[in-house]
């Protein structure tokens, strides 16, 4: 690789149950075994976990985090959407400060899925290059500006891929498809589950159905809360969410088989997936992010984990496993849901599907992907 150095810029908390962080975390540990020299470049934000970012992700020590600082309002509740934007913007001048102090802003690569700070430093750099997490449905002249500027467009989604060629007219040459993954090393773990049930205290016997991760309405988990209400000898565990989500599910939907976690760490997360029968993504289809543009870390970490998976028919979940690996719902569907978690529970198709699922992650690392990356980069 021509220029050894990569900038990779966050604005996220870091590190946070949320995952972003884990995202940026991943990513700069894999590019780092592509013998490429990672500062991590993130705010210095207050946040609920206080751990090692390297303890809490299992990260390897193998590149630098950069704190830089910022303005911190969020802790105000009605300042929230003030917040980001103070917090985004005074970010981008201290990551603009911060690498023209390197001296080295014409000699690396830039790296970020944050826009403003690539827009700044797009200025003053040819190198710079965009990983796309959203699509803009607003700001279209923002981010047609923002197309020109960097010198290419990594996106982990076809649909998002297909409409910003049509979109913002963005030549192919320019854009690449990578969705995201996960690490086999954390999630393919040798346990039974019998052996993880004990482990978290859960029942030996009976049902278990899991779903990992954060409680917002596109993700579908009020649809698995309201089938779980027509499944009363079926355990539904959800694993995640901010206390603020948790409390108000619990309010909402908490009952004998229905149970909030709350946030686990990092390194539990496997343990619960091994402790299910079946793993469910239920993303809505009522918004398109849950539809088309996102590409859910959970789905990798599921398929890493041996177990079977039961998801919405959508295609952000189409495009990287089929009727051969997963078990499939109508979104936003919960007697449909139900319906097909008892199927499912009871398919004698469960372990042909799982392995399925896993043979095919094995090309969704995060070090593969990196490498795919850099490969990209170098043309």
């Amino acid at each position: 690789m021509e220029n050894k150095k990569m900038f990779l810029i966050f604005h996220g908390r870091f590190p946070s149950e949320k995952a972003a962080s884990l995202f940026a975390g991943k990513s700069a540990e894999a590019f780092a075994r592509e013998d490429v020299e990672v500062p991590l470049v993130v705010p210095r934000r207050f946040g609920r976990v206080k751990s090692d970012p390297f303890e809490y992700f299992s990260l390897e020590k193998n590149f630098e985090i950069k704190y830089l600082p910022t303005i911190d309002l969020f802790s105000i509740p009605f300042l929230k959407r003030f917040a980001f934007r103070v917090s985004l913007i005074f970010f981008s001048f201290t990551t603009l400060g911060f690498i023209f102090g390197t001296g080295k802003i014409k000699n690396s690569l830039i790296y970020s899925n944050e826009t403003l700070p690539l827009m700044f430093l797009s200025l003053f750099s040819k190198n710079c290059f965009y990983e796309m997490h959203d699509f803009p449905e607003k700001k279209k002249y923002f981010y047609g500006e923002l197309f020109k500027r960097v010198k290419a467009i990594i996106v982990h989604n076809k649909w998002k891929m297909e409409n910003i060629k049509k979109d913002f007219f963005v030549p192919e040459q320019k854009l690449f498809y990578e969705p995201n993954a996960v690490d086999l090393s954390d999630f393919d773990i040798n346990i039974s589950k019998e052996e993880a049930r004990e482990k978290l205290g859960l029942p030996k016997d009976g049902k278990i159905v899991v779903y990992t991760g954060h409680l917002y309405g596109w993700k579908g988990t009020d649809t698995l809360a309201k089938a779980g209400k027509l499944l009363n000898n079926i355990s539904i565990y959800f694993v995640g969410g901010t206390s603020e989500d948790v409390e108000r599910y619990q309010d909402k939907y908490e009952s004998h088989n229905i149970i909030f976690t709350g946030n686990k760490k990092h390194s539990e997360i496997p343990l619960w997936q091994k402790s299910a029968d079946l793993l469910v993504i239920p993303n809505s289809a009522r918004e398109p992010i849950g539809k088309f543009y996102t590409s859910p870390m959970k789905l990798f970490e599921y398929m890493a984990s041996k177990t079977p998976i039961l998801a919405s028919q959508v295609p952000a979940i189409e495009e990287i496993v089929d009727e051969f690996s997963c078990f499939f719902f109508e979104p936003d569907n919960e007697e449909d849901l139900k319906n097909k978690i008892e199927t499912a529970l009871e398919s004698e198709s469960r372990e042909s599907k799982s392995l399925s699922a896993y043979n095919k992650v094995l090309e969704f690392t995060w070090q593969k992907r990196a490498g795919r990356i850099i490969n990209f980069l170098n043309k």
